[in-house]
């Protein structure tokens, strides 16, 4: 099953360094994978709009202190690391494949933790910092563990050939990775299923 120190471990290989098994050890590897993988993880989860990690969720109401500029305002979900659009119904369908004006239909602004719109209900999609790796498909792990690994280059290696070879690498993962995502994407999103659509409004 795949772990935090597994995605670890393959940083490291891919580095030539040793392996680990915690992220408690008293090692130069384990100090660096502690600090810098679940950075690396959100900032790779927030680039780009992973549909493994979409969620829709129902915006909870709050108390709007810009009555002037918006009509409401919303609770930002938790573990929300980006905000990919808002609709007034329960919808999974990618807005590229039913409107190429949502963001002029629903526009949105965030500031801080909280979410202003025109609209209500408001239900939003949302990439969510998922902490559980086994969740992750194989091409993310992949990618994740290029990615940490250029990061864990210099601290732990001090080349710069050697970091600048591993980003090369976590280059084209990003890419397999992505075309893996988007042909799901194309195979699923056509439609809604039946539960979606007998639900739709429905919290």
């Amino acid at each position: 099953m795949t772990s935090i120190v597994s995605i670890c471990n393959l940083a490291l290989s891919n580095l030539a360094k040793e392996n680990i098994s915690a992220l408690t050890e008293p090692t130069a590897e384990a100090r660096a994978c502690k600090q810098f993988f679940e950075f690396e993880r959100d900032l790779m989860f927030q680039a780009y709009p992973w549909r493994f990690a979409g969620r829709t969720v129902s915006l909870a109401e709050i108390a709007n202190d810009k009555p002037r500029a918006w009509g409401r305002a919303y609770q930002r979900p938790v573990d929300c690391l980006h905000v990919r659009w808002l609709r007034p119904a329960y919808s999974t369908v990618d807005p590229v494949r039913q409107s190429h004006h949502e963001e002029v239909l629903n526009p949105f602004e965030i500031e801080g933790e909280t979410i202003y719109c025109n609209l209500s209900p408001a239900f939003a999609r949302i990439t969510a910092r998922l902490t559980d790796p086994s969740k992750l498909p194989p091409l993310v792990v992949d990618l994740l563990a290029w990615r940490l690994a250029a990061r864990l280059a210099m601290p732990l290696t001090r080349d710069p050939k050697i970091r600048a070879d591993a980003m090369k690498i976590a280059e084209q993962a990003k890419i397999d990775a992505q075309e893996a995502d988007a042909n799901e994407v194309r195979e699923t999103s056509d439609h809604e299923s039946d539960f979606v659509q007998s639900r739709d409004g429905v919290v």
